[in-house]
């Protein structure tokens, strides 16, 4: 009976990898995020993403069909962005064991965060409104980690966002559909 469950299970589709919808530091700002990082002290058995996988999420969207995924990116094409700088200020763990570097509070964020929220419900999507916070994951199974009691706020000048498809698994990565450039 065993040996049956498992079968099915594999006869199941697969799930398509879900949608982000963020924002990607340069190599620039990738850097010093990696050198805040060597500043914190770290647990046995925590893991650190990439610094080419370094992003904030502006929206996560679970399993979408390519026909909603075309009307999401033509939506998006409309979000009007202008260029803003962040300061990415603030470093903690959660109590979820997930160490992350978070913005100070920008009007320009909160407006763009808006407004994929908007684009997305405008191509159908059903995106409830939770509280979002800010910030940039560096690191999972964090806990009891230590973190740097100052260090100098980074810089991000952001120029666009992105919509990728996040590929997990044994090779996690980001495959990109497209970019939103700032329009000045």
């Amino acid at each position: 009976m065993r040996g049956q469950q498992t079968a099915s299970w594999a006869a199941l589709p697969a799930q398509p990898p879900p949608l982000l919808i963020a924002l990607f530091p340069d190599p620039a700002v990738q850097a010093a995020i990696e050198a805040h990082r060597a500043d914190w002290w770290w647990p046995r058995g925590h893991r650190c993403p990439p610094a080419h996988r370094l992003h904030l999420t502006l929206l996560c969207l679970e399993t979408q069909d390519d026909a909603l995924e075309v009307r999401l990116g033509d939506a998006l094409a409309t979000v009007p962005m202008q260029p803003f700088e962040l300061a990415l200020d603030t470093s903690c763990t959660w109590r979820n064991d997930v160490s992350v570097l978070q913005p100070a509070d920008h009007p320009c964020l909160r407006a763009l965060h808006d407004e994929v929220l908007r684009a997305a419900r405008g191509a159908g999507l059903v995106v409830p409104r939770p509280g979002w916070v800010p910030h940039i994951t560096i690191a999972r199974q964090s806990e009891c980690a230590a973190r740097p009691p100052r260090f100098a706020p980074i810089r991000w000048q952001v120029r666009e966002f992105r919509l990728v498809r996040s590929h997990r698994g044994p090779v996690f990565r980001h495959e990109l559909l497209a970019r939103y450039p700032a329009r000045c």
